[in-house]
């Protein structure tokens, strides 16, 4: 159940038995369903989420529907950031697209790992840089590519959320209406 996050550390740091231990000691497993709710907004969110296997959006509702911020599958960490790093009460709500194993850690035990491990101190903050540098590019690609372009670079970058993931949260992710993803997908087809 560990093996890919360990696996996912050691492209980035050098481990040791001791990190090892600490991953198993404060990482807790988890098995979650299609569709059920993770985090709920108005809550302040409790984990911090690696994901083993599955896909995990997170939205907001605004005006009676619900919009998809991020979507992330295995190999990935998610939960509504803002809430977890200044324990605020979230706007987001972090839901399992599909069925799920997972990896959770609470705030307070993220600190005690990073407080205990300069390892994962370090590994901790260049996954936050390239997240900064990710969003950067997303919101970026949003403002400047087209329907089509943010579309097909999903495609190029995460074939599997195209897969699998409802095309409705892909339309809401990449900034488009669900009617004009559907026209973008027939002109690529045709």
């Amino acid at each position: 159940m560990y093996d890919r996050l360990l696996n996912l550390i050691r492209e980035i740091i050098k481990t040791d038995e001791n990190d090892v231990v600490m991953v198993q000691r404060y990482f807790e497993p988890s098995f979650c369903d299609k569709g059920q709710i993770l985090e709920i907004e108005n809550k302040p969110v409790k984990y911090l989420y690696f994901i083993n296997s599955g896909f995990i959006r997170v939205f907001y509702n605004e005006n009676g529907s619900q919009i998809t911020t991020h979507i992330n599958c295995p190999s990935g960490f998610i939960t509504s950031f803002n809430s977890f790093i200044n324990a605020a009460v979230s706007n987001d709500n972090v839901e399992c697209i599909t069925s799920c194993q997972v990896l959770r850690i609470t705030k307070d035990n993220f600190n005690l790992l990073c407080q205990n491990s300069q390892k994962w101190a370090d590994f901790a903050r260049i996954i936050y840089e390239r997240s900064v540098i990710y969003n950067e590019q997303r919101t970026k690609d949003i403002i400047n590519l087209s329907a089509e372009e943010r579309y097909l670079n999903l495609l190029k970058h995460n074939p599997d959320i195209i897969q699998n993931v409802p095309l409705q949260y892909i339309a809401s992710f990449i900034g488009i209406k669900p009617e004009s993803l559907s026209r973008v997908r027939r002109k690529l087809i045709s």
